[in-house]
């Protein structure tokens, strides 16, 4: 009997090493597979991937459904101005102030666009190609891409990565993108040579520099953000609005080159570092790629909204704002000391300028509840460190956008 007993008690610890080293195989195998890039189906190594493949490998659980009316012959693509009448129309209600269905949306960086159940790749968009937005699921938008001599396009992108022009989906801010016509930006009051006065970009040929929105039924300049980004701006909007007040956003988006020419032209003016102070030229220009270019940057000013004009799109109504602009520190984009937010560059007391301005002390409140970081050098200037987590790669921001897809919305 003690035989067999001695028996037994030897096959289980035998039967328990044989389990432990299996384990331990199978967990060393996990880690080198996560170690060792994967094979393809023909046994070799697979080693490169475009990066936009490299991005968005990983299609997890968060898939949007696959439905029939996910085909560019069902799915409704909005097509121009269906407006109702005033009386007819409703206010949106959802996080913006009109819904993403018909807003026009951009590439940050280089994006695959995915059929309905991702097994396959229908189009890679290079950094600033821009689409329709037709609905959103998740992460993912559904978006139409317009025929370069080929067939319309509808797949799926995720949006982490993507811009969205503001003035689609937040139209009662009031939009002056005055680099977009004849630069404000100056040094210590001073012009800055080939910068001030001049239009260092344009979304059209007009002297305005604005493109026709169909959505809007107006003339408006594009101006992009990354998509996370565009909730917070309309809080502080919400915020401004209640108080009778409206944010002034003067730019988003900056191209790469534009970041530079104006660098070149403030590092060549005659001794420029006494217009900074305390604090460095890189406060105000950046050398290299600004937030401005990933495209979690915003420069805002406020003003008082002394009327306003119901405006309708698709069956949503929404206030157009007639306004009149605050006085504030200093005017926006001057390049010097005097436009600091804060006294110096470790301090978190008021400039004296800022101190004196009610105006500027309110755009900071609504912008800062909203979840934005101010920058100190500049009153104007506000980051969303939001946004920017959420994106998997930056953008260069060397390229420029100017075509806009935006029609009134669906549904």
């Amino acid at each position: 009997m003690r035989s067999v007993i001695s028996g037994i008690t030897y096959l289980l610890v035998g039967c328990s090493v044989i389990l432990i080293v299996l384990i331990l195989f199978v967990n060393f195998k996990e880690q080198v597979f996560k170690i060792l890039p994967p094979e393809n189906d023909t046994g070799q190594t697979e080693t490169k991937r475009t990066p936009a493949e490299t991005e968005e490998f990983d299609i997890s659980e968060d898939l949007p459904p696959t439905h029939e009316k996910n085909s560019v012959t069902n799915y409704p693509v909005p097509s121009g101005n269906t407006s109702v009448n005033a009386v007819e129309s409703v206010v949106y209600d959802g996080a913006l102030e009109l819904p993403l269905s018909g807003a026009t949306g951009y590439a940050s960086v280089e994006i695959n666009v995915y059929n309905d159940d991702f097994s396959a790749t229908l189009a890679v968009l290079e950094p600033g190609r821009g689409f329709m937005i037709l609905d959103e699921y998740g992460t993912f938008w559904q978006i139409y891409l317009k025929p370069e001599g080929g067939e319309a396009i509808v797949g799926w992108v995720r949006h982490n990565n993507c811009l969205i022009n503001l003035p689609d989906v937040i139209p009662s801010v009031i939009y002056e993108n005055t680099n977009a016509y004849a630069s404000v930006m100056r040094a210590n009051e001073e012009p800055i040579p080939n910068v001030t006065g001049k239009q260092l970009y344009s979304y059209s040929t007009r002297s305005d520099g604005k493109v026709y929105n169909e959505r809007l039924q107006r003339h408006e300049y594009i101006v992009p953000v990354l998509y996370a980004m565009a909730e917070r701006i309309c809080s502080a909007q919400k915020l401004a609005l209640a108080n009778g007040e409206s944010l002034v956003i003067y730019e988003g988006f900056r191209p790469y080159d534009v970041q530079q020419t104006i660098y070149r032209a403030v590092l060549d003016l005659p001794s420029s570092q006494k217009y900074f102070g305390s604090w460095s030229q890189g406060w105000f220009i950046a050398s290299g790629k600004s937030n401005h270019q990933i495209g979690y940057a915003m420069d805002a000013s406020l003003a008082q909204v002394v009327d306003s004009e119901d405006k309708v799109t698709g069956r949503y109504k929404y206030k157009q704002p007639k306004y009149f602009e605050y006085a504030m520190p200093t005017t926006i984009h001057e390049l010097s000391v005097n436009s600091a937010l804060y006294a110096s560059p470790n301090s978190r007391t008021y400039s004296e300028g800022v101190k004196n301005s009610e105006a500027a002390q309110r755009l900071q409140k609504y912008c800062t509840s909203a979840g934005f970081t101010p920058l100190a050098s500049e009153w104007w200037h506000f980051n969303d460190e939001h946004a920017r987590a959420g994106i998997t790669r930056e953008s260069s921001g060397n390229f420029y956008v100017t075509e806009c897809f935006s029609a009134s919305p669906t549904g």
